[in-house]
């Protein structure tokens, strides 16, 4: 009996301290209306049916296919600007105590290629980034495209974020893709990368 009135006891506490501390959303980082937040904007993969998209999604292809792998732009405005965003591929992460060697990582422009919707081969930056531009900032989807070539079979990461940076979810600002005078853009920690898996 003194276990279960010792359980109820800390539930009340729990309850009674939520209520007085952390629960409200008055200074929740999305909610609309903030003037500081007016000018900035998340990019991430698509989620769609209820299903988080992102970090916890796998697209199958066959050798020699074209993927296109939806991303979606969160805004409430339409503005004069229109941001740019930057995506990557990377080789897909090991498991645990595994060593990837030459033979598990599977190369862009060798194992499959990043194009345009008309198929034309897109080349990245010196930093591996390739852009996609938001048409005055409204809010929309646009596909990535992946085309595999006949290469080897595995598996690979395409990012909403740059792979040479770390996002720490306790930290807003470490999740910024790019930041500009007029704007800025940001990634979503559960929601910045899938898995290509070329079959």
């Amino acid at each position: 009996m003194k276990t279960i009135l010792n359980k109820l006891t800390l539930i009340c506490i729990l309850t009674i301290g939520c209520l007085f501390t952390g629960c409200s959303n008055d200074h929740d980082e999305w909610k609309d209306g903030d003037p500081a937040l007016a000018h900035v904007y998340y990019y991430c993969f698509e989620k769609w049916g209820g299903i988080p998209g992102g970090n916890d999604v796998s697209y199958f292809m066959k050798q020699g296919e074209t993927i296109g792998i939806p991303t979606q732009f969160y805004s409430n405005y339409t503005r004069k600007y229109s941001p740019v965003v930057y995506y990557y591929t990377a080789p897909r992460l090991p498991k645990k105590d595994e060593v990837l060697t030459e033979d598990d990582i599977l190369v862009c422009g060798t194992d499959y290629v990043v194009v345009d919707k008309d198929g034309n081969e897109l080349t990245p930056d010196a930093s591996g980034a390739y852009e996609m531009t938001w048409p005055n900032a409204q809010k929309g989807v646009q596909n990535i495209y992946i085309k595999s070539l006949n290469g080897k079979k595995g598996s690979f990461r395409v990012l909403t974020f740059s792979p040479d940076k770390k996002m720490d979810v306790t930290d807003v600002s470490t999740t910024s893709i790019v930041k500009t005078d007029e704007y800025e853009v940001r990634a979503i920690s559960e929601n910045y990368f899938v898995t290509v898996v070329i079959q």
